[in-house]
């Protein structure tokens, strides 16, 4: 159940950082590694869902999807902050 609770969460959050084109992080390498720090300061969960997507804005990058990978950095980073 708190598994449950803690993903719905996180799509909120998600919807929210997508709908907000404001909060949107610059795809490059300084912000990956600002945000990866922030990830890894996380906990439980948060770390989880921030390495997730993490990986999904790496390979976003990989890709030169700059919407995608600045969209999925900013979702690292909010769920970095959860706790």
């Amino acid at each position: 159940m708190k598994s449950l609770l803690t993903t719905a969460a996180f799509a909120i959050f998600a919807l929210a950082g997508s709908a907000n084109a404001a909060e949107m992080k610059a795809c490059d390498d300084n912000t990956f590694a600002m945000v990866m720090k922030a990830v890894e300061g996380a906990k439980g969960d948060a770390k989880t869902m921030g390495m997730k997507e993490l990986e999904t804005a790496k390979m976003a990058m990989a890709e030169k999807n700059t919407e995608k990978c600045s969209t999925h950095l900013g979702m690292a980073e909010k769920a970095a902050m959860m706790k």
